[in-house]
């Protein structure tokens, strides 16, 4: 679609696919309605209708295959074709709005051809093509465009070095631009009617003329010719005069380097005022004076273009040279190995002074300063000597020689205190046994420990460390080297201990050697005798030992008493014994009738021969009674009765036993122990309960 319009016949058949389908469906008014819109809008396509009830026949008017022909630079000839037999003409102008109209040709056809004339040279045209069938359908097919032929301008630029790339430049009428060709022509076409600049640029080229002024009246235009010439560069400073530093008596030279147009003229100047024939490149100065020092210098270069002037160099001049002498001398330094040395040396003389240090009279490349630092030392390089020979253009002068002494760095040292290699000897298959293993740092700095690697057999492990461990100097630490054999035989193997001690790694060899396990337990006595014990009492106790005798723990699961009569302590189940330790039974007979009751004690473990006995006899017997029979002389006064005290020691204190008051002279005690001594006294007591004191004591022992 262009401008509102179908233009395509594509176009046009959708559409009337369209209105037939609405025709079809009997949709009159509809069709009609599109059919008047398509004229306001998109037209190239016209359909009438009937104002009868029934759909007539289509009829449609199709603007198709738009055209221009011929195109010179007044006229274009348009072509189009309808589908009917139709009436021809054509809106056209300068804009979309048209403006102008070429009279309507009446012949009905259905190729139309229309020429547009009077147009402007090099212009763009709008044109919208018109037809009308005998029906009365109006076809309208715009947005269409040409452009009608234009006039040229040509010329050459020469000579080719300058025209070749050039750009031309069209200003006036229209607005262009070209470039040369490599033999400098060029040509700007398609131009309308009107006056035109036409101006060429290169750089580093001008041009004569710099620009012409053409006037295109229909026809072309050609010999709009340009020379071109190189054009002059002003000078540039590539290279500014450098500072001088001379000693009196001496000459200084002054250089500049500069770039611009052949020929460059050169004027050195001397704090600002020129200088007669100093106009080359560079300038020598007579031989200098102390007055010619803080002297400025420099230089104005011209050329046809322009004139440039240099920076200004200074010039230093110094009283003629004093030969060096050393004021101080390098001086002895001690370091540590690792550490760099510096010696120094303070000479005075007339600048510039050269330095060139020396290592035991040879020279050290590129030592050539005032101070001269060493690389990091080693232990060899103690006792050489350093010197440094001080020049300048008067005189040499050597220093004394100063001497390095380099000491040892700190270190740390690895040093095994426990036993190596270290022997387990006989272990039991698998019991671990472990031993430790004493690391002392006997250096000088901090010890520093990262791994610890047994090799060699699984058997073997470490414990007792966190790594990194570090050992500050002087002290110890101590790891914890185990032992598990996993069957018998001996068992080898190494410890690997990497640290920052110079000797690392350092090894330890491990050996072990593993034995078949013996469970056996000692158990003494195996029996116990307690006697005849009265009944109501106990006898004394009795111990029994258990004793692991074997290589390897025994687990005593139970340790059981029967037997009436009997008791145990110290035997609390379960227990475990490792090699060689003991736990005590105490065993007691306390009988609470007469006979003699078997009893025993069994020991249920995992050793050999378990459960393990131990037999108990004893025999309970009746108490015996005893009394101990007591007399005395009877008071002479009148008495109630007596009292009987008595004691287990002699001389009291003293316990009264009867109850009541005795009224004979005679008591028997029977509340005696067996095998107990005891001391009786008497007292007499008259009717007003007065009592007398202790009488004399007597002994009696208790079978």
């Amino acid at each position: 679609m262009r401008g509102g319009h179908i233009n395509s016949r594509n176009q046009t058949e959708l559409f009337l696919q369209k209105v037939r389908r609405v025709l079809g469906q009997g949709l009159l008014l509809s069709a009609v309605a599109a059919g008047t819109a398509m004229l306001g809008g998109c037209t190239g396509l016209v359909s009438g209708a009937s104002s009868s009830g029934n759909p007539p026949s289509p009829s449609t008017l199709v603007i198709s295959n738009i055209q221009t022909a011929t195109i010179t630079t007044s006229s274009s000839q348009i072509v189009w074709a309808t589908n009917v037999p139709a009436n021809s003409s054509v809106d056209y102008g300068t804009t979309t709005a048209y403006g102008n109209s070429t009279p309507v040709d009446s012949t009905m056809v259905t190729s139309h051809q229309v020429t547009i004339s009077g147009l402007a040279a090099g212009t763009t045209y709008y044109y919208q093509v018109n037809s009308s069938d005998s029906k009365g359908n109006n076809g309208h097919s715009g947005g269409n465009k040409l452009k009608t032929a234009g006039f040229s301008i040509a010329g050459t630029i020469s000579p080719s070095t300058g025209g070749n790339g050039a750009t031309v430049t069209l200003g006036g009428a229209a607005s262009a631009t070209t470039t040369a060709d490599s033999s400098g022509n060029y040509t700007l076409a398609g131009l309308p009617n009107g006056t035109y600049m036409i101006t060429p640029s290169h750089a580093g080229y001008t041009f004569t003329p710099s620009s012409q002024s053409m006037t295109l009246n229909g026809g072309n235009i050609t010999g709009v010719n340009f020379t071109d010439n190189a054009a002059a560069v002003a000078p540039t400073i590539t290279t500014q005069p450098a500072n001088q530093t001379v000693t009196a008596g001496q000459t200084a030279t002054f250089a500049v380097v500069a770039a611009g147009t052949a020929p460059l003229g050169y004027q050195w100047q001397k704090n600002g005022a020129n200088i007669t024939g100093a106009t080359s490149a560079s300038y020598t100065t007579a031989a200098t004076t102390t007055a010619d020092s803080g002297s400025t210098f420099r230089v104005v270069v011209t050329n046809t273009a322009g004139t440039v002037t240099s920076s200004a160099a200074t010039l230093t001049v110094n009283a003629a040279a004093v030969a060096p002498t050393i004021t101080t001398q390098p001086a002895n330094q001690t370091v540590t190995a690792g550490q760099t040395a510096t010696f120094a040396v303070v000479a005075a003389g007339t600048a510039p002074l050269g330095y060139q240090w020396q290592k035991n009279g040879v020279n050290i490349t590129g030592a050539t300063s005032a101070s001269y630092t060493t690389p990091a030392t080693t232990t060899a390089d103690s006792g050489s000597t350093f010197r440094v020979v001080v020049s300048n253009s008067a005189g040499t002068v050597t220093s004394s020689a100063a001497t390095l002494t380099v000491n040892p760095a700190p270190a740390p040292a690895v040093q095994f205190l426990s036993p190596t290699p270290i022997n387990f000897g006989n272990d039991v298959v698998g019991v671990k046994s472990s031993l430790p293993l004493i690391i002392k740092n006997a250096g000088t700095a901090t010890l520093t420990i990262t791994q610890v690697t047994e090799t060699g057999s699984a058997a073997f492990t470490v414990t007792g460390l966190s790594l990194p461990l570090s050992v500050n100097a002087g002290q110890q630490t101590t790891i914890t080297v185990a032992f598990l054999p996993t069957a018998v035989g001996t068992v080898s193997g190494n410890l690997s201990i990497v640290s920052n001690a110079p000797s690392s790694p350092n090894s330890v060899t491990l050996n072990g050697t593993g034995i078949a396990a013996t469970l056996t337990l000692s158990i003494s006595p195996t029996s116990l005798n307690f006697g005849n014990v009265t009944t109501g009492t106990s006898s004394p106790t009795q111990n029994v030992t258990i004793t692991n005798t074997g290589n390897s723990n025994v687990a005593i699961s139970q340790i059981s008493l029967t037997g009436a009569g009997y008791s145990m302590t110290g035997g609390s189940a379960p227990v475990t014994l490792s090699p060689s330790q003991s736990i005590t039974l105490v065993v007691q007979f306390s009988p609470t009738t007469v006979g003699a009751p078997s009893a025993s004690i069994t020991v249920v473990s995992n050793a050999t021969g378990s459960p393990a006995t131990i037999s108990l006899s004893g025999t309970g017997v009746a108490p015996l009674q005893h009394s101990a029979a007591l007399t005395w002389s009877a008071s002479t006064s009148a008495v109630a009765g007596y009292n009987v005290y008595r004691s287990t020691v002699s001389g009291g204190s003293y316990t009264r036993i009867n109850s009541s008051l005795v009224a004979s002279a005679s008591y028997t005690d029977s509340t005696v122990q067996s095998g107990t001594t005891y001391f009786y006294v008497t007292t007499a007591v008259d009717s007003s309960g007065m009592e007398s004191v202790y009488s004399n004591e007597v002994p009696a022992t208790i079978p």
